[in-house]
């Protein structure tokens, strides 16, 4: 069993568009939105992938969707975890 990943985005500063091709690019990359939370992401790792190779690549998966959107200031939090996602929707 791979790692699951929750992230958490904020970008105060982006329009509407920009956060749309954000996701886009994002949901492109198999990431999966928390339905009814607003910029919450799940992602799963297949079991070879290791918790730094995981990270890294939301890590660069965040840097191309900011690059492609043109979105200026992000931030987020994330947790991983071999367990999946508990979520309420």
């Amino acid at each position: 069993m791979g790692y699951k990943a929750l992230v958490i985005l904020e970008m105060p500063d982006a329009t509407e568009e920009q956060k749309n091709i954000f996701n886009n690019v994002l949901s492109k990359e198999l990431w999966f939105k928390i339905k009814n939370l607003n910029m919450a992401w799940e992602i799963s790792f297949n079991q070879n992938w290791s918790r730094g190779g995981a990270i890294e690549a939301i890590e660069n998966d965040l840097k191309k969707a900011k690059k492609i959107s043109g979105v200026k200031r992000m931030e987020y939090a994330m947790q991983l975890d071999i367990q999946l996602v508990v979520k309420s929707c």
